[in-house]
C-alpha cells in the first residue's frame, strides 16, 4: 500500500537511535522520556501545496528523502504502513532540515 498525503501533509518514517538511559538504581528511561526531546524521521512522501486564507499558492518545502527533525510533542498521527511505523504531520512541525555539509 502507498500513502498519498494531501495539503500541507507530510509521511515521516521515524528514525531511532536507541539512546536509552539507565538510572543509577537500573531504571531504563527510554529516550521519548525527556521533555522536549528532537526526534529525527526521513520524509517518505509529502503533499504538494498548501493555499494561504487570501488564495495565494505556498509551497511544500521538505520533499520525499529528506531528513528531519520534530518535536517529541509535535501534533502526529501515528500509522503502521506495510507494516512498519510512521507518522503523519503537518509540514509546519518540522523544525529543520537535516543536510550534510
Amino acid at each position: 500500500m502507498k500513502l498519498k498525503p494531501v495539503h500541507d501533509k507530510i509521511i515521516v518514517k521515524p528514525i531511532s537511535h536507541k539512546n536509552d538511559e539507565v538510572t543509577e538504581s537500573g531504571i531504563i528511561l527510554p529516550d521519548t522520556a525527556a521533555q522536549g526531546k528532537l526526534l529525527e524521521g526521513e520524509v517518505i512522501a509529502a503533499g504538494n501545496i498548501i493555499y494561504s486564507t487570501s488564495g495565494d499558492s505556498i509551497p511544500i518545502v521538505v520533499e520525499k528523502g529528506d531528513r528531519i527533525l520534530y518535536g517529541q510533542h509535535a501534533q502526529v498521527q501515528e500509522y503502521k504502513l506495510n507494516g512498519e511505523d510512521v507518522v503523519i504531520m503537518s509540514q509546519n512541525e518540522v523544525l529543520s532540515i537535516l543536510e550534510d555539509d
